[in-house]
């Protein structure tokens, strides 16, 4: 399915562990002008469990944790229950570069980290860097000249905080205020805010601190409520209803002009973007639970 807008590239900021309202409490002014400008919710709702790596690989793949099959909290290969169509892959046979920037892991985990970026279809997968302007810098020449596909940018530094001392502790509040730094050079680095050609769909993983202090896998509202914000020249100012972190990958897909897989669960936040001439049908899909 095609669409009418000029988008060609997507920006996705995955703000690891960023609850909502640590926006106005440690005055994180870049992410809040980002959503006062944009679209936004921030009761946007993310997948169970509300764990890192199930909700990065749902991020990616379209598919809930149950389905993809990555269901703790660390990089392993997944058993699927349905083939899998990944939207970095997706984007790649449609001829768009796809790219992925993490901060540098244990070794441990580095190969397997890798052997799953390949599988999902990243064309270059970086892990470099410990902080969210570290991990921003590497990927700037991306950010620069890749003005095509998408550029995906995962900021740890709220979460690790978050683990170590707290959901919104000093500590806490230290780390959100570097991914709001981080934010603010990314948008000197692509002029985003203004470009209709450049699509930024920044979100968090999780929240936390909701059942235990440090911790955000278990069933609660802190855990699973995560802010979701569109930005761009492309993007209509408005509030988001009913939005989960399973509608990224269908919107991305969408605003690049490429049919979206039947398995893909979430819904295309097309009252977010700004389209030419006659807005195209969203098909229904099943809703997010």
């Amino acid at each position: 399915m095609s669409t009418a807008t000029v988008i060609t590239r997507v920006i996705i900021v995955v703000l690891d562990g960023l609850r909502p309202d640590a926006i106005d409490t440690f005055g994180l002014s870049n992410i809040r002008a980002m959503a006062q400008s944009g679209a936004s919710t921030m009761c946007a709702r993310t997948v169970s469990p509300s764990c890192t790596w199930p909700a990065m690989t749902s991020l990616l793949s379209g598919l809930p944790p149950e389905t993809h099959g990555i269901l703790r909290d660390s990089p392993h290969v997944p058993r699927p229950k349905t083939a899998l169509e990944p939207l970095p892959a997706l984007l790649s046979r449609a001829g768009y570069p796809t790219a992925v920037f993490m901060r540098a892991l244990p070794t441990l985990y580095r190969g397997t980290a890798r052997l799953i970026a390949r599988g999902l279809g990243f064309a270059e997968a970086r892990f470099v860097g410990t902080t969210a302007t570290e991990i921003t810098m590497a990927a700037s020449k991306n950010l620069r000249s890749q003005e095509r596909g998408l550029i995906v940018l995962h900021w740890a530094d709220a979460d690790e905080a978050g683990e170590s001392h707290g959901w919104m502790t000093r500590e806490y509040g230290e780390g959100c205020q570097r991914l709001d730094s981080a934010l603010g050079l990314l948008m000197k680095l692509t002029s985003c805010s203004s470009d209709p050609h450049t699509l930024v769909i920044a979100l968090a993983d999780h929240g936390g601190g909701g059942v235990t202090f440090n911790d955000h896998c278990e069933e609660h509202h802190l855990n699973w409520t995560i802010p979701l914000i569109l930005g761009g020249g492309s993007v209509r100012h408005t509030v988001l209803d009913e939005a989960h972190l399973l509608d990224v990958p269908a919107t991305a897909a969408w605003v690049l002009g490429v049919t979206r897989p039947a398995t893909y669960v979430g819904r295309v936040l097309a009252e977010a973007i700004a389209v030419s001439g006659e807005e195209q049908a969203i098909p229904e899909t099943a809703a997010v639970a």
